[in-house]
């Protein structure tokens, strides 16, 4: 562990399990997907829906952040599955962390915790943002910092450096995406669908926002569910 890493979640840890409702009021901001992505996608359905000159622009610059954020996330798991497996704080036992009040030290047991698929998802949409409105990005950049990264280092899921290197992947490939996808054809007909077919649009884009605000959880375990029954049946 570097001295970076180290120096910060010892500093943090110093204010672990001293107080249940601190403890539990952080675990509960953590774990949340309401708190999590609910707020993020509350802004960007706002602005959506703000009615501005630059309205139709404004819709490709959400398209291709949530395109960029589906790359962003696809990478993030190929690298925790690709790089050197790396534990987090709470099952590291040189590090003697000491357990926030109500976490299991079997959280996320097994599952590398570099680099943050948190911080690939919320910095990136926060990144995205700012192509529309610098205060809406100034805000979520702000907004994901205190209520998403921090908690998950003080209960000790991941290292600050997972969060800075899951920020720049996501910060990273959503830029590039609203730099290259904005004036494309695909991009335009995908918007152009909002107006043309809006019934078929809204009810993908609700579902997709949903995806997005339960970290692809659902999502996830129906994959699962389906690659261990797919499994089954060919043992």
């Amino acid at each position: 562990m570097n001295i970076f890493d180290s120096t910060i979640i010892h500093f943090v840890n110093k204010f672990s399990h001293h107080s249940v409702m601190v403890d539990g009021t952080i675990s509960l901001i953590c774990h949340n997907h309401l708190l999590k992505g609910g707020v993020i996608l509350a802004i960007v359905w706002w602005l959506w829906f703000k009615k501005s000159e630059f309205q139709p622009k404004h819709h490709a610059h959400i398209i291709a952040t949530f395109i960029g954020c589906i790359v962003g996330m696809a990478l993030a798991r190929f690298l925790a599955l690709t790089l050197p497996f790396r534990l987090r704080p709470i099952h590291e036992e040189g590090l003697n962390f000491t357990l926030p009040y109500g976490l299991s030290p079997d959280t996320l047991d097994g599952w590398s915790s570099f680099p943050s698929d948190h911080a690939v998802l919320f910095f990136g949409l926060s990144a995205g943002l700012f192509f529309i409105s610098r205060k809406a990005g100034a805000f979520a950049i702000i907004y994901t910092t205190l209520f998403i990264a921090f908690p998950r280092i003080y209960l000790g899921l991941h290292y600050p450096t997972d969060i800075i290197a899951g920020a720049i992947v996501g910060i990273t490939i959503v830029v590039l995406s609203n730099i290259l996808l904005v004036k494309s054809k695909s991009l335009e007909s995908i918007t152009n669908c909002s107006h043309s077919n809006p019934s078929f649009f809204y009810s993908l884009f609700f579902l997709f926002s949903f995806q997005i605000a339960d970290m692809f959880d659902s999502s996830r375990a129906l994959m699962g569910a389906g690659v261990k029954l797919f499994s089954n049946i060919l043992a």
